[in-house]
């Protein structure tokens, strides 16, 4: 069978893919390949369009709202993702923001080598331990619960949560104290990460009114989707320091361009959606996309075959 890859991953995975397939990279081949493996691709009508071959797409990773679902299931091809497999480096990644949020490490290493700081520990720079303090999750699937267990553990930070699905007994279970909606979560929280998936529904979810909520100290993270949060209202609040910051591994556009405002407002940590981008994760998940990619040859089911 072909399949087309345009994307790097993992080296190891790689060198396993082409020993059993023939590969292609080229787009202009597109027609003859049966299966398709996607990180970051657009697969809209036009490119399924150019797949006439097309049984199967692999998402190497957990998001697909980047795909045209319906349209795949009218012509009667198969859908897979591989979740999971990158949820502790992006929860690690989490857990990296908010220290970094809390001593702005970020700002302070960009002030020095600009020859702003003339001192050492300048009180300019006074940052928050996060020992103690409360972590709000928004969204309670895989990722958020292991950055949660890591805060914790090792920072005794206090975790309370909301979710469409999470009950009072589930969060309980969890250590988590359970929030009724979204807005008590915003309320309460010093550090909030937003761990839920871009549907119609969950688009600009984040909007003003969430934000109004936020304690002036409170910090936001968002390692999810861009489009979650308006960013409008989020670089007014930033601007005007009607909340502390925000760490963002996301946005709406993306590649989004380095001139791009919010990304230069000196409480804000960007960075271009490298949360999954760890040694271990590539591994991981391209492995997992070489045994669905195995898994269909054989007409076997599997959980992560979603249709």
């Amino acid at each position: 069978m072909k399949v087309f890859l345009c994307e790097p991953i993992h080296e190891k995975a790689y060198q396993k893919l082409i020993e059993e397939y023939e590969v292609i990279d080229n787009k202009d081949y597109l027609s003859e390949c049966q299966i398709v493996i996607s990180r970051n691709l657009k697969i809209d009508r036009h490119f399924i369009d150019q797949c006439v071959a097309l049984e199967l797409v692999v998402i190497h990773g957990t998001g697909y709202d980047d795909v045209d679902v319906e349209y795949l299931k009218s012509k009667h091809i198969h859908l897979c993702n591989t979740p999971g497999q990158n949820a502790l480096s992006v929860a690690e990644l989490i857990v990296t923001m908010i220290l970094q949020l809390s001593r702005q490490t970020t700002q302070l290493q960009h002030d020095y080598l600009t020859d702003q700081i003339h001192e050492v520990a300048p009180i300019k720079y006074l940052g928050h331990e996060i020992t103690g303090k409360t972590l709000g999750l928004v969204g309670t699937g895989q990722i958020a619960l292991k950055a949660a267990q890591i805060l914790r553990d090792g920072f005794q930070m206090k975790v309370i949560g909301y979710s469409r699905s999470l009950t009072f007994t589930k969060a309980n279970d969890l250590h988590i104290e359970h929030c009724k909606t979204m807005e008590e979560v915003f309320q309460k929280a010093n550090f909030i990460s937003l761990g839920t998936s871009l549907t119609p529904e969950t688009y600009h979810m984040i909007t003003a009114k969430q934000l109004s909520l936020m304690k002036p100290t409170a910090y936001l993270i968002n390692t999810a989707r861009g489009a979650l949060i308006d960013e409008h209202d989020l670089y007014t609040f930033l601007k005007e320091k009607r909340i502390a910051g925000a760490a963002l591994d996301v946005l709406e556009n993306e590649p989004v361009d380095a001139t791009y405002p919010l990304i230069h407002l000196d409480n804000v940590i960007y960075t271009p959606h490298i949360g999954g981008s760890t040694d271990e994760a590539l591994l991981r998940v391209g492995n997992a996309v070489i045994q669905s990619i195995n898994r269909y040859n054989n007409g076997e089911m599997w959980e992560d075959l979603l249709f």
